[in-house]
């Protein structure tokens, strides 16, 4: 045999080590703190191959950990913007509270502090192109919005919106206010109306 190649026998630990990773892969993700700790866990193994294999799946796991992570959190901004200003179900999401993850949460949900948390991390506001517009009789406006959402005016908001007949683009946007009010401020035109989400 070449003396420079030798036969590579990997222990029956290694290959569980690296099983169990993947395993954790395809099932339920681990948190990352669970995926470092079990890569810090490998160091205490003394062989070099079943180290190696540890580690190797330690960080795939972490890898996998991570990005399902991330397209999670991609995936709420989405639902976020997508359900803006909704009431009900649909916007289930702005009412529901911080959901106790330790035993030290449990119960402290509506506690005004994690209350707080969860408003600071709530879509503030949005902007789209107007797809298009119309007045009613009273003179109430009802936008529709690129990304299809339709705000309409309040009744109670005496404010006028006149938009030219000629073919413009108006952008619009659209942030919370106090007591759960939403105001749509068309930029071009510099006035800003009261308004619900009506689809």
């Amino acid at each position: 045999m070449n003396k420079f190649f030798r036969s590579v026998v990997v222990p029956a630990g290694a290959i569980a080590a690296f099983c169990a990773g993947a395993l954790s892969i395809a099932s339920a993700q681990p948190s990352e703190a669970q995926a470092v700790d079990a890569a810090i866990a490998c160091r205490d193994i003394t062989d070099d191959l079943e180290r190696l294999a540890c580690l190797d799946a330690a960080t795939e796991t972490l890898v996998v950990t991570r990005i399902v992570r991330e397209e999670a959190i991609e995936e709420k901004k989405r639902e976020e913007r997508t359900f803006f200003g909704l009431g009900g179900r649909k916007n289930k999401q702005d009412d529901d509270p911080l959901v106790a993850e330790t035993p030290q949460d449990f119960g402290g949900e509506y506690l005004p502090e994690n209350i707080k948390k969860r408003d600071e991390k709530r879509l503030k506001q949005i902007t789209a192109k107007v797809a298009e517009f119309s007045v009613n009789q009273y003179g109430k406006v009802t936008v529709t919005l690129e990304n299809g959402q339709i705000w309409r005016q309040l009744n109670s908001d005496s404010k006028r919106l006149v938009f030219s007949r000629k073919e413009k683009l108006y952008t619009a946007k659209v942030k919370r206010s106090t007591f759960g009010n939403y105001l749509l401020t068309v930029k071009e035109l510099g006035r800003t109306i009261r308004v619900r989400r009506i689809e």
